[in-house]
């Protein structure tokens, strides 16, 4: 049995309630030696409550722990069973670069479980996953009070094993069944060309270790390949490892800042470039969009802030905190946010994301689009038990049933690339061509 806040608050009243009672009647319980207070209401509640035996310790426990939880408003911050914590690592056990599951970056959002991210030629974007859309349910699970770590648990899977996702796409009233096989996983992280013949195009799709190595040795070949400026793309790229976005700016700016980590106690922490960087004097854009999140907006952040480049595309996703998962004494896991990230020039990332310099194309507001979800939804749930009610005004009965009934339209990419050709004819101004 599952044991939810609203459930707990219950409880905590009626036990409340019973207490009083008992003591308005004449019977008056004495303290004992002092113990915590949670443990003293569930200790109340097992010799009080009416259902107390329906209801163990460890659910009370586990349900003040989520109740805890709940009220911080943390997206990320959740706890893991001894079990959820034991699945969760052991899916991680095949490193940074390789693991088996449908091939998808998921961000907790709105207090909703949201596709970030389909990685190219992954199952999930075979079988028509989308960037925004929101998981309802994984093999008939219903997602909704889960943590972020406890759905993906849910959806990594050995390799050759189906899944069933219940998604609704990102501003839509109505959900889809997606079936994905699960696949091994391995992750690319750079690749580079030369585009016009004097333009270098790197593109980063997370920030692992291998990029460490691999982004020096790529904007060497594109020197030689006679690069004069280069464009880096941050598209669709979800983050990774602090010290690769570090390690990134570092490659182009000198000196200075990369970002500041705002601590739990108050302290701010100052990352600095290493000095070690190889393109300090070509000219430099970045492309970004709505799904650019974490260690790529600290990248994009510390860039635009120095002057360094010129950031194009839309508004990114906003995942600016440092998140830190611990074992507890009972086997369980607790994954809490810690700190959240700054930009050089003190703009905060969480929640908010990064403006670029030259806007092209609609900003993907997550938020707004989840709200929309929900609404028109809620709205056509309404409609579909008590319409009938709306018999004497046809006209917004019929509009109600129109909007309730549009069909989701299949995702078709653009025929051309805007941003990057935006991208292209701003390098060309700085290089002065």
């Amino acid at each position: 049995m599952r044991v939810g806040r609203s459930v707990l608050i219950f409880a905590l009243v009626a036990g409340w309630v019973a207490a009083a009672v008992a003591t308005f009647g004449g019977i008056f319980e004495s303290r004992s030696a002092p113990v915590s207070e949670v443990d003293e209401v569930i200790q109340r509640l097992r010799n009080t409550f009416i259902g107390a035996g329906e209801i163990s310790d460890e659910e009370l426990r586990r349900a003040a722990i989520e109740g805890i939880i709940d009220s911080l408003d943390d997206p990320y911050t959740s706890y893991l069973s001894p079990e959820q914590y034991t699945r969760f690592i052991d899916s991680m056990e095949a490193g940074d670069s390789e693991f088996e599951g449908i091939g998808a970056e998921v961000t907790a959002r709105g207090g909703e479980i949201m596709i970030l991210w389909p990685l190219a030629g992954s199952p999930a974007r075979r079988a028509g996953v989308q960037a925004g859309d929101v998981i309802l349910e994984v093999d008939g699970v219903v997602v909704k009070g889960m943590s972020l770590l406890e759905v993906v648990t849910l959806i990594r899977g050995p390799k050759g094993t189906e899944v069933v996702l219940r998604l609704r796409p990102a501003g839509s009233i109505r959900y889809v069944d997606v079936t994905v096989v699960r696949d091994t996983i391995v992750l690319t992280t750079t690749s580079a060309r030369i585009h016009e013949g004097d333009i270098g195009y790197l593109r980063l799709d997370r920030f692992d270790r291998s990029v460490l190595e691999r982004l020096p040795a790529a904007i060497a070949e594109l020197r030689e390949q006679g690069a004069r400026g280069l464009i880096l793309d941050l598209r669709g790229n979800t983050g990774g490892l602090v010290e690769t976005a570090i390690a990134v700016v570092s490659e182009f700016v000198p000196e200075g800042l990369v970002f500041r980590s705002r601590n739990a106690d108050g302290t701010e922490e100052e990352h600095e470039v290493t000095g070690e960087g190889t393109a300090y004097d070509l000219p430099l854009v970045v492309l970004v969009d709505g799904f650019s999140a974490s260690a790529s907006e600290i990248t994009a952040g510390a860039l635009q802030d120095h002057g360094r480049a010129t950031v194009v595309g839309s508004q990114t996703f906003g995942k600016g905190s440092v998140n830190l998962l611990s074992e507890l004494g009972s086997g369980s896991g607790l994954y809490v946010t810690t700190a959240r990230w700054v930009t050089p020039d003190g703009r905060l990332i969480e929640g908010i994301g990064l403006e670029p310099d030259i806007l092209v194309g609609n900003s993907f507001d997550v938020q707004a689009l989840q709200r929309l979800g929900l609404l028109t939804q809620s709205l056509c749930e309404g409609f579909a038990e008590d319409g009938a009610e709306l018999g004497d005004r046809p006209a917004l009965a019929a509009a109600i049933e129109s909007l309730c009934n549009v069909q989701q339209q299949p995702f078709e990419p653009p025929e051309t690339d805007e941003a990057f050709d935006a991208a292209v004819e701003e390098l060309r101004r700085l290089m002065g061509a």
